[in-house]
């Protein structure tokens, strides 16, 4: 099972991570190897990705961003970021259907950034095992591909699809699923 690292609302007092719940991809580099259904079982199949240069990047997190499809040599197509993996899942599987993202260490998500609310937005699984996003009344908002998420009781959540631009606050991130996520770490290659 991943560590957690969870952080106090947006510092890195007591020793905490700078990512919150994050997990880097090097941790998730041996993960990787397993079988598509055991990678899932593990982390669950809704994933938002963020460069460090969102966040405050510890050193040694560096991986190199493979771009799909390109012929030619990928180093001439790569680009040096620090990229962090919050999994869109529970931590307490007591807790309920929905996952809270937040700034203060008690939600599922802790997303260390000044820009995001304490209690931001939450995620839910539909009946189709797809991703729902619903922001929580945050002051920063919360955006899907440039369009306003409704808060809770203001519209009906967004659904979320793997390659979706996923905006919290000032932060951006991508959306993806556990197929696409476990490829990309192995390409990556931790």
């Amino acid at each position: 099972m991943p560590q957690r690292r969870d952080s106090q609302a947006g510092g890195k007092s007591g020793g905490q991570a700078p990512f919150g719940t994050a997990l880097t991809v090097e941790e998730l580099h041996g993960a990787a190897q397993l079988g598509p259904e055991e990678f899932e079982a593990r982390y669950g199949n809704g994933f938002l990705l963020v460069t460090a240069a969102g966040l405050e990047s510890p050193k040694g997190t560096t991986t190199q961003l493979l771009l799909d499809g390109i012929d030619e040599d990928p180093a001439e197509h790569t680009a040096g970021l620090a990229v962090v993996v919050y999994p869109l899942r529970q931590r307490d599987i007591l807790g309920g259907h929905l996952v809270t993202l937040g700034r203060e260490s008690t939600h599922d998500i802790v997303i260390p950034d000044p820009s995001i609310s304490r209690f931001h937005a939450f995620a839910k699984q539909g009946a189709e095992g797809e991703f729902l996003l619903q922001d929580a009344g945050s002051t920063n908002g919360t955006t899907v591909n440039g369009a306003s998420v409704p808060a809770r009781g203001a519209g009906p959540p967004v659904r979320l699809k793997p390659g979706d631009t996923v905006r919290l606050g000032q932060l951006e991130s991508t959306f993806t699923d556990a197929r696409a996520l476990q490829a990309f770490v192995l390409q990556a290659g931790g």
